[in-house]
């Protein structure tokens, strides 16, 4: 019982959330692939009803009791909207469900429900396409996984280091490209 709650309570962790609940529960705890997903999945989506209820009703709270709060809230809304609204109008719900979906640090659940908050999305629309994106998410993760343990098994770990060191690289020339137009 306790490996459960455990995967649960990582599955809810903002940063690493399902990305390391699943490897956990199968690698350490020897969970099956499916109750192990099915965990991660709960534990991803439980914080995403608490975040859209309470985050509005908190802010009004804090920007009601705090000027410097006020302030920053109102910063953050005019900044936001005025750099991403465009974006978030043309691709909508479905950018909200690839960015759910891909398991990278700073793109799940949590952030997708700031997403949410912030932009004023329909709630329970919002809410079906973020579980479907950590559904999306949890397999990407299963195959990721799968993938290292059948590289680390037939080539050996110092293939698995070589190639998540290459997939670093890329990913790192990429995005520094794509952020030099914005400089």
């Amino acid at each position: 019982m306790i490996e459960e709650i455990t995967t649960v309570l990582i599955g809810m962790t903002p940063l690493v959330g399902i990305r390391a609940a699943i490897p956990v529960a199968i690698l350490n705890f020897g969970m099956s692939t499916p109750y192990a997903y099915f965990l991660s999945v709960l534990g991803e989506f439980i914080p995403v009803f608490f975040i859209l209820a309470f985050l509005g009703a908190v802010s009004k709270w804090l920007s009601f009791k705090f000027s410097f709060m006020r302030r920053f809230f109102d910063f953050l809304f005019q900044k936001t909207r005025r750099d991403y609204n465009g974006r978030v109008h043309k691709y909508g719900l479905f950018a909200l469900f690839l960015y759910t979906g891909i398991p990278l640090p700073f793109s799940g659940a949590w952030t997708a429900s700031l997403v949410v908050f912030l932009f004023g999305l329909p709630y329970w629309k919002s809410v079906g396409v973020i579980f479907c994106g950590i559904l999306l998410a949890g397999v990407n993760v299963l195959i990721i996984m799968e993938m290292g343990i059948a590289i680390e098994k037939y080539q050996g770990p110092l293939a698995l280091v070589g190639l998540i060191a290459l997939a670093s690289l890329v990913y790192f020339l990429y995005y520094r490209r794509n952020n030099k137009k914005y400089e």
